[in-house]
């Protein structure tokens, strides 16, 4: 990786790993080829919900970036925030129009993409909250700080998603699909305009998911644009530094 822009910078990363939210500032990171100090974190042992991280994350949500004596957090965020200091290797459009389509493609993602997807991502580990003792999840329950989050826990530790949820959220993630084929079927190589930006990034941190959770959604017979888009961000160098940054268990 190449150096920091800044004289005895220092960037650290708080994340779960090349995954979902916390792929999305590590593959900006890897893009820019900016040095940082790589703090992953165990989800399973629950270390963000402890105070040692909690001093960075009040509610415990991840990622987190630390820059120097600054705290930055929301993924989406994170990246825009690198791409203010770090502009070298730029990953929005310089055209005004094309940086707001950037943003309401990363917007969508956060508010629509992302809820939806974890629904079927968090149902799928029920059998393994369910083993959980009680007791102990009662305790890891009551010192979560985020609502939201707390709310999904209780869920896959008792019975899971209803069927409704789950047909509700696939409903959505077929909406999903057949946006970013009908977009990418013009011949498009990437999201927004000619260049790679944030969007793309953003896209790739949970379209991956799709397949392998959905199949019958995300394929190469309905969906050959999209799955061209994945092969194209695999072939990114950055992207393939990404296994560097799993967990080792």
């Amino acid at each position: 990786m190449g150096n920091l822009d800044e004289a005895d910078c220092m960037l650290a990363l708080y994340h779960f790993g090349p995954v979902a939210n916390s792929l999305t500032p590590l593959l900006c990171l890897l893009e820019k080829g900016l040095e940082f100090e790589n703090r992953i974190l165990d989800a399973r042992k629950w270390e963000h919900h402890e105070p040692a991280f909690r001093q960075y994350s009040p509610e415990g949500m991840v990622p987190v970036l630390l820059h120097d004596e600054r705290l930055v957090r929301e993924s989406t965020v994170i990246n825009e925030y690198l791409d203010d200091v770090f502009p070298e290797v730029p990953l929005r459009p310089a055209d005004p129009r094309e940086r707001a389509e950037m943003r309401v493609w990363t917007k969508y993602v956060d508010e629509y993409f992302c809820p939806a997807l974890t629904v079927i991502g968090a149902h799928r580990a029920t059998p393994f909250a369910s083993k959980i003792d009680k007791q102990e999840m009662a305790q890891r329950l009551a010192n979560m700080p985020n609502e939201e989050v707390r709310r999904k826990w209780e869920t896959v530790s008792n019975t899971g998603y209803s069927e409704e949820a789950l047909a509700d959220a696939t409903h959505k993630l077929a909406n999903v699909a057949a946006r970013l084929e009908q977009h990418l079927s013009g011949g498009r190589e990437w999201l927004i305009g000619d260049n790679y930006t944030l969007a793309d990034i953003k896209w790739y941190s949970m379209m991956p998911g799709l397949p392998r959770l959905l199949p019958e959604l995300c394929n190469t017979d309905t969906t050959p644009h999209t799955m061209a888009w994945l092969d194209r961000m695999a072939g990114r160098p950055a992207v393939a530094k990404l296994g560097q940054f799993a967990r080792k268990d």
